[in-house]
């Protein structure tokens, strides 16, 4: 039977020894621990060389990479050269072809996985394939190698700052014995990197993590080379959500190592003397590896949370508090005054929302409620950087409460960059939202077309004439590419034509079958058109002429302030003219904040909040003001699976009911006849 003396340098000091399985062939393995003993490293070596088929030697590993290569530590070159006969197997070589190939498919196989997320190393330098890997797909990387090395409270951002770092202190590391004691531990408690703590994914290997303090990984997801049943079971006592694990358990044992899996594929091999690079990618090529994500879930007595800030949409909206009820006969006098006043106070939390069940999964989640004290009016006037300030303050208080995403509502994702900056600062996920709410936007305006029942539908085809007015703004783009699946004719208007010609192109690339006019004028086509969908930033400006609008036609207003003026509604009572669609949340749900709807009936902006928390899908969702095509239908699925549904449409004055639908559909009908 082969025998392989593995030595892992920063172990604990332990001793173990099993037969494994190695793809079929036995194999007797003793492991060492040596707690950086350099001597007990060479002893141990001189004992057995000659003797077993091959060392293993893994614990901190031996190259430290750069731009052009890299070195090996001094002390681990020394204890290389002590094996004379026996081969000494450092992994490296394994893992300078695997990882990248292993993380490449898992990226193609869980698409969007590192997308937006802060990715945490630390140590760049021996993981150093991975990093362009990782950026390349959609993550922003935080290194923490001065922490790690030199125990200096700072981090890289960039894998040319890393370069610059190992290449100045070379020298340095070269002289550094490998002690535990000079190696950074990442404790939490003693906070002076907080940027690597906000990452969603901490990259190390198994050894690594035995050197490292592992308060700060509640909550997020370790990408590790190997997943032992302690160390799985050590990660899901500190709260670990998940693990991507980049090698499968091929050796059938209680302890691995990419060294250990190097020196079994030297001593089973039979075709070459020493292993080399073809070696392994074709052992690769014959087995199927990849890397796998084991979701660890959350504790069994644990409701899973999500945060959400809302703010008084008017002054009105102020007497709605407790305190001010009583003086809301006086709220047109007091308006600007409490306006003023409260506006100086900080945000609060306002209350929960408890009970919400996923119909897929049947897990529960629960919304902690939060609250600026601003108008509109007061938060579009104050300096961007004090909103800013007061939104992250409640997202780091709801991460203090353990929701792991938050979303921001009404005017809170509109200010500045629309989310980037609160997202970019805040410890936990941030999403604006606005991939329901325009998802709740066509299922309102799907609704209403189908009650007034005018336009016929062929092939599940709107055989008809939408416009969308604003086409070229985010909710405008991405209702206008959704809509040319389902209808046979779109109109898209936008003040720049050059905007407008390029959406033509993108929506003729989704479906060819649709028949696309763009102008910069709805008068043009408005008269012709059964929906109408306005998303501008108009600011209450008039931007059509209501008496050419279509008798029996839908206008769905999604602008705030509104595009359709309530006078310009009511003129057309034949015009069913729609604010919004609001939705409703799967579960008992239990509703102790006051959003002036009734029921489990909630804004579309929060339901996606809840929606991300229900799959598990803790990541900056939606941000900027552009809203991704692919996540609004993915949202959709979403939403189907869970239970999300549409709940009542809304008009200038609260829900429009069954009778008023009946209503207007009699006057289209009467204005057709004459």
């Amino acid at each position: 039977m082969k025998h392989i003396i593995s030595l892992i340098f920063s172990g604990n000091g332990a001793f173990e020894e099993e037969v494994i399985d190695f793809l079929g062939e036995s194999i007797r393995v003793s492991q060492y621990q040596l707690n950086f003993d350099y001597n007990l490293a060479k002893s141990i070596i001189k004992d057995y060389d000659g003797i077993v088929d091959a060392f293993a030697l893994s614990g901190v590993p031996p190259v430290i990479s750069m731009k052009g290569g890299g070195f090996i530590h001094p002390q681990i070159e020394k204890i290389k050269k002590v094996a004379k006969m026996t081969p000494m197997m450092d992994g490296n070589l394994l893992k300078r072809n695997f990882l990248p190939f292993a993380l490449r498919k898992f990226s193609l196989e869980h698409h969007r996985f590192f997308e937006d997320k802060r990715v945490s190393f630390y140590a760049g330098a021996f993981h150093y394939p991975l990093i362009d890997e990782i950026t390349n797909a959609g993550a922003q990387v935080v290194l923490g190698d001065p922490l790690f090395f030199l125990k200096q409270p700072f981090t890289l951002g960039h894998k040319k700052h890393l370069d610059t770092f190992i290449k100045t202190m070379r020298p340095l590391f070269k002289r550094m014995k490998l002690k535990r004691s000079h190696l950074g531990n990442f404790s939490k408690r003693s906070d002076k990197i907080p940027q690597f703590f906000k990452s969603d994914i901490f990259v190390g290997n198994d050894s690594t993590f035995d050197l490292v303090d592992q308060g700060h990984l509640k909550d997020k997801v370790v990408f590790i080379d190997f997943l032992s049943d302690s160390r799985k079971k050590q990660f899901i006592a500190a709260g670990v959500r998940g693990a991507v694990v980049c090698m499968p358990n091929i050796l059938k044992a209680n302890f691995s190592t990419f060294s250990l899996v190097e020196a079994c594929l030297q001593v089973t091999q039979n075709d070459v003397e020493y292993l080399n690079e073809m070696a392994i990618l074709k052992w690769m090529e014959k087995n199927t590896l990849k890397a796998h994500y084991f979701d660890f879930g959350p504790r069994a007595d644990e409701i899973e949370k999500f945060a959400f800030i809302i703010h008084p949409l008017s002054k009105k909206h102020l007497f709605r508090h407790k305190l001010l009820k009583p003086l809301t006969g006086f709220s047109d006098s007091l308006g600007p005054v409490v306006e003023e006043a409260i506006s100086q106070f900080p945000g609060f939390y306002h209350g929960k929302i408890g009970g919400i069940v996923s119909e897929k999964n049947g897990k529960e989640v629960e919304g902690l409620i939060y609250t600026m004290t601003e108008t509109p009016k007061k938060l579009l006037e104050k300096d961007v950087n004090s909103i800013y300030g007061r939104l992250i303050k409640l997202c780091d208080e709801g991460a203090s409460q353990g929701a792991r995403i938050i979303g921001l509502g009404a005017y809170t994702k509109i200010v500045g960059d629309a989310g980037v900056t609160v997202a970019d600062q805040s410890p936990i996920p941030v999403t604006t939202g606005n991939s329901l709410s325009a998802c709740a936007t066509l299922w309102a305006a799907k609704f209403a077309l189908d009650k007034m029942n005018f336009v016929v539908k062929k092939n599940e085809r709107y055989q008809g004439k939408v416009m969308i007015i604003g086409a070229t703004g985010s909710i405008g783009a991405v209702s206008a590419k959704i809509l040319a699946k389902s209808w046979s004719e779109v109109v898209i208007v936008a003040p720049r034509a050059y905007k407008l010609l390029e959406l033509k192109e993108e929506i003729e690339a989704i479906d060819s079958d649709v028949r696309v006019y763009s102008s910069t004028n709805p008068e043009e086509y408005i008269s012709d058109c059964d929906l109408i969908i306005t998303s501008t930033s108009a600011q209450g400006r008039k931007i059509l002429e209501i008496d050419q609008v279509k008798p029996g036609a839908i206008i769905c207003d999604v602008s705030r302030p509104f595009d359709i003026s309530e006078e310009d509604a009511l003129s057309r009572p034949d015009v069913m003219v729609i604010a919004s669609g609001e939705v409703m949340l799967p579960g008992p749900v239990d509703m102790r904040v006051d959003l002036g709807l009734k029921g489990n009936i909630v804004y579309a902006c929060l339901a996606e909040t809840a929606l991300l928390a229900m799959e598990g899908k803790y990541e900056n969702f939606t941000l900027s003001r552009n809203i991704n095509y692919e996540k609004v239908l993915e949202v959709d699925r979403l939403c189907q699976e869970h239970g999300v549904r549409l709940s009542c449409i809304m008009g200038h004055n609260g829900f429009i009911t069954d009778e008023e639908f009946e209503l207007c559909r009699e006057h289209a009908l009467k204005k057709k006849g004459s």
